[in-house]
């Protein structure tokens, strides 16, 4: 098993051969924008007569953000021009963060406003996502397309009906920078540490590897194959470097996939690997609700990916099927490929203790319609919302359904300091080991907790597994009608 495999989800260009290296393109992120708002506005102003000011009242970063009010239409927002950079029918990746204290979910959007091949000035929504009420919701699309022949753009945010004050906050664009197929490690130099690193990778040794730039005979996988045209190119690059026309996929990890759960009559069949896991250390199943909010741009979800990624371990994610749509379902995939738990957090994210068995079931179905469609996958545990639950809601959920153990309350404004602490005390006494930790991939301070504890449990010899890896490493099976908050 290869412990440590990094690689990310990104746009290649690649073409299928099987006897030569072809010079390829391989997108990272380049900064065209990077807006924190920490010194002053980052070139935004009002679209209208509305105040655009920048506030310290909120922040998704940093401790500054800006505030909208005084609306009367619902256009009205921050904006700002794009400028250098931004080329019509070239792909970009763009995300903010939003907050709204309205008291009721309100439909928010980026938007685009251009001229188009006419001169007429025109209209296009980047992403729109249905925004809960006092929290921070990241809108983001990873590959968002400028229609082409246009001209004089400009960015900005508004919601699609309602009036309410809001707040933006770390507003990201990025234009892709290009790696050379081979540049295993994506340091910039295709050479001889390349090789050593694909060579560790395909013996099950820590390697830095991405599959992006790794798969150089463009067949999805990582082989021999590939490290025999790898030192090709780096012995000889003069002979072995051709340049041909590519296409452009999209693809993720190599590493394995959680193979996800299944119903055998009332006992939850675990997945099948979890070959990784040395039942003899302790472990941990931190987990991440309320997603999925996007990826990229340095997004929360991302950067908990990554974390997760770069350590070895795996989490499970419960998502909340309402909040899956064409901009943000690609986190979805990322996770299942890079061997993540795909769980339910039901429909419309409800109390199911004041609904009723039909209610409960539809709530479970149409979330399960949803992460089947992206993941094939069959069955889903679940985490009621709110961790509510009562007999009516144990007889209406047809999987096993998981609570915590210790909860980060990062839903309670705890802070990145608060819950790493939390979760090394654990470590320190022993409390942790075999517990359901509760998180939600929705906020910057979760996402820092994580960059620090992933490598912290291990370097401690500790695992972070799925709820469901967890249960299986430990020998014990999972009920329907049961409620797990740790291993018992």
């Amino acid at each position: 098993m290869n412990s440590f495999r990094k690689v990310f989800s990104v746009v290649v260009c690649s073409s299928i051969i099987a006897t030569s290296i072809i010079t390829s393109n391989v997108f990272a992120a380049q900064t065209l924008i990077d807006a924190g708002f920490e010194s002053g506005l980052d070139g935004f102003s009002a679209r209208a007569s509305e105040t655009v000011e920048r506030t310290s009242a909120e922040a998704y970063e940093g401790s500054y953000s800006i505030a909208t009010s005084g609306r009367t239409e619902a256009w009205n927002g921050p904006v700002t021009a794009l400028g250098t950079g931004w080329v019509s029918g070239e792909t970009y990746s763009i995300s903010c963060a939003v907050k709204q204290n309205s008291g009721s979910p309100v439909v928010m959007q980026m938007s685009l406003q251009y001229d188009d091949s006419t001169g007429t000035t025109s209209y296009a929504q980047i992403v729109t996502e249905t925004v809960a009420s006092d929290s921070w919701t990241v809108l983001a699309n990873s590959a968002y397309q400028l229609p082409a022949g246009s001209t004089n753009f400009y960015l900005y945010v508004e919601t699609t009906e309602d009036l309410c004050e809001f707040y933006v906050d770390s507003v990201k664009a990025a234009v892709p920078t290009q790696y050379a197929l081979g540049d295993v490690n994506m340091d910039e130099n295709v050479n001889k540490q390349d090789v050593v690193e694909l060579l560790n990778f395909l013996q099950g040794k820590d390697a830095t590897v991405y599959m992006e730039t790794a798969d150089l005979d463009g067949n999805s996988i990582i082989t021999a194959s590939d490290l025999s045209l790898l030192r090709r190119r780096v012995l000889y690059p003069e002979k072995y470097t051709t340049t041909t026309t590519t296409t452009t996929t999209t693809t993720t990890t190599t590493a394995p996939k959680a193979d996800g759960g299944k119903m055998n009559g009332n006992a939850w069949v675990p997945p099948v690997d979890i070959s990784w896991i040395d039942s003899s250390k302790p472990m941990v199943a931190i987990s991440f609700d309320d997603g999925p909010v996007g990826i990229g741009n340095n997004s929360a979800a991302q950067r908990i990916h990554d974390a997760l990624t770069k350590s070895g371990f795996h989490a499970t994610f419960f998502y909340w099927g309402e909040r899956i749509n064409g901009s943000n379902q690609n986190e979805i995939t990322q996770a299942y490929e890079r061997g993540f738990e795909i769980a339910n957090h039901t429909w419309s994210h409800p109390y199911l203790t004041q609904k009723d068995s039909y209610s409960i079931q539809n709530e479970y179905n149409k979330c399960a319609e949803k992460l089947r469609a992206l993941t094939g996958q069959q069955d889903f545990i679940v985490r009621p919302p709110y961790l509510s639950v009562n007999d009516t809601v144990k007889q209406a959920i047809p999987t096993p359904m998981v609570n915590c153990g210790l909860d980060t309350e990062d839903w309670n404004n705890a802070s990145t300091y608060d819950i790493v602490n939390k979760i090394k005390s654990g470590v320190s006494n022993g409390s942790l080991n075999g517990k359901v930790v509760l998180a939600h991939e929705n906020y910057a301070t979760t996402a820092a907790a994580m960059e620090e504890i992933m490598p912290f449990l291990k370097q401690n010899g500790w695992q972070n597994v799925s709820v469901s890896e967890m249960f299986a490493a430990s020998g014990k099976t999972m009920y329907k009608g049961q409620v797990y908050d740790y291993v018992r």
